[in-house]
């Protein structure tokens, strides 16, 4: 081949394998299939299911795989249940009203034939029958009543939920298993602004700034990329495949299988892990502190995600989970509170937890 003529192929040999390139989409992490457990999707995907970041001094930050997948994120519009609480209240009533009489009509004959008040085998279950219905009315309305009052929270409260829209997340993750610890934060920041001590108690009284802060010295130890999760990152965690107002259910007695919260903290945190862990073997998710996320505080967009992250700018950064300060309503995986990235005080009740990206190439 002549020399003019090699110059011009090879600029175009190089201009056609950029094009190929350019053209040849990376490679994609495959997503959760909404049922394997994180065992299979590991295997799967050729991760380990768990990771541990030594710290120093024999203290291990360790961590969970969170797969790549969809889910929908936030609460749906609340729909007004289909009773009212009068249908139980008149029930508690009617009922109520006939036992008594029953009551009253044997004491009026015994008086009347002057004799102590019996019942006969026939108006004795007759009553049972007529109390039984007053007792079911009773817990009607209590039901009844509980579902409109989480219906008029809903609709007052929980309007930055809305819309509850569908997310994508292209990259699994490690998220920590639990909330960092005292100890953990002692270790690399050399500080515990802690007001409640422990080593296992989850840090607390730590701004989003403090986080960031760990979050780096983290990484630089490690050679790890360390980082505080997405609000997105958080919630799919936190309900790992569930769609329920808590991962262990919609009933505040389910809560409390998972969440120190204010019913059963006795004002103070817990060491981290007590609880009952969801699928994926998070724990603490609801309730203890509450945990800073990367993303400042804003609306959500209507419409299908994929990777959702905040603006570049704000207010107010996001917070998670709920805390033993706080009651049911605050601990559901869909809820969102916000507070100001350099403060560090809300009833000693903030703290954080850690995401690690997972980097082996698939």
């Amino acid at each position: 081949m002549t020399t003019p003529l090699r110059f011009p192929l090879l600029a175009l040999a190089c201009l056609a394998a950029w094009a190929f390139a350019a053209e040849t989409p990376a490679p994609t992490w495959p997503l959760w299939d909404g049922h394997e457990s994180i065992a299979d999707y590991a295997k799967r995907t050729n991760l380990p299911p768990a990771k541990s970041l030594d710290l120093g001094n024999a203290v291990n930050l360790e961590l969970v795989l969170i797969p790549a997948g969809k889910f929908v994120m936030g609460a749906p519009d609340p729909v007004a249940p289909k009773e009212d609480v009068f249908s139980g209240q008149a029930i508690l009533v009617l009922a109520g009203a006939a036992a008594l009489g029953l009551v009253v009509l044997v004491i009026i004959r015994s008086i009347h034939k002057r004799r102590r008040p019996q019942f006969s085998l026939r108006w004795l279950l007759v009553f049972v029958i007529t109390l039984g219905f007053a007792m079911l009315g009773g817990f009607r309305w209590r039901d009844v009543a509980a579902a409109w009052r989480r219906y008029e929270l809903a609709r007052s409260y929980g309007s930055d939920e809305r819309p509850a829209h569908e997310v994508t997340l292209t990259k699994p993750c490690y998220t920590g298993k639990y909330e960092v610890t005292q100890e953990q934060f002692a270790q690399v920041m050399g500080t515990n602004p802690s007001h409640f001590k422990g080593q296992n108690l989850p840090v607390e009284q730590v701004s989003w700034d403090d986080a960031q802060a760990f979050c780096k010295k983290v990484s630089k130890k490690t050679g790890q990329t360390v980082r505080l999760p997405t609000e997105a990152e958080w919630e799919f965690a936190c309900r790992a495949g569930t769609t329920m107002m808590y991962y262990t259910g919609d009933d505040e007695a389910d809560l409390g299988r998972a969440a120190w919260y204010g019913t059963n903290s006795n004002d103070t945190t817990h060491p981290v892990g007590q609880k009952e862990p969801n699928a994926w073997g998070v724990y603490d998710m609801h309730g203890n502190v509450w945990e800073w996320c990367a993303d400042w505080y804003e609306g959500y967009k209507s419409g299908a995600a994929v990777d959702p992250q905040s603006s570049t700018d704000g207010q107010a950064r996001v917070l998670r989970g709920g805390s033993w300060l706080y009651y049911a309503w605050y601990c559901r995986s869909a809820y969102r509170f916000r507070f100001y990235p350099g403060s560090r005080y809300d009833g000693y009740a903030i703290g954080f937890r850690v995401v690690v990206v997972a980097s082996r190439t698939p």
